[in-house]
């Protein structure tokens, strides 16, 4: 009877962790996709503003960098792409979001994020 209680308090404490396991997983997932989420409509609003006001690309992607890095988003300068400028303005973000294990910190699944705006008088596609 003791071994009995023994394996169904150990079967239980499995499927405990397993739950914990898959709830951090998809927290992780659902708040990276979120985020990038809001990157995209302010990656929308910058690309806007900066061919109305005819802004140079370095100021486009320090604009683009400090949102990154508000939202805990893995963006680095050589992943924005700036082609054109004023009318004719193209950026393009491609970036990926590591979804890692709990407590051992190994990577278990990559999500890639690719975004490509582009403003044509006084539209954003």
């Amino acid at each position: 009877m003791a071994s009995s209680l023994y394996l169904k308090r150990l079967v239980f404490l499995v499927w405990l962790l397993l739950a914990i396991f898959y709830f951090y997983l998809s927290y992780s997932y659902i708040r990276a996709s979120m985020a990038d989420r809001q990157f995209a409509d302010y990656l929308q609003y910058v690309v806007r503003i900066s061919g109305d006001e005819n802004r140079p690309s370095k100021e486009i992607r320090a604009l683009i960098l400090v949102k990154a890095q508000e939202l805990s988003l893995p963006v680095r300068g050589e992943q924005i792409s700036i082609l054109g400028g004023g009318l004719t303005l193209n950026v393009t973000v491609d970036y990926n979001v590591d979804i890692e294990v709990p407590l051992v910190q190994s990577l278990i699944y990559s999500k890639r994020f690719e975004h490509a705006v582009k403003y044509q008088v006084g539209k954003v596609f």
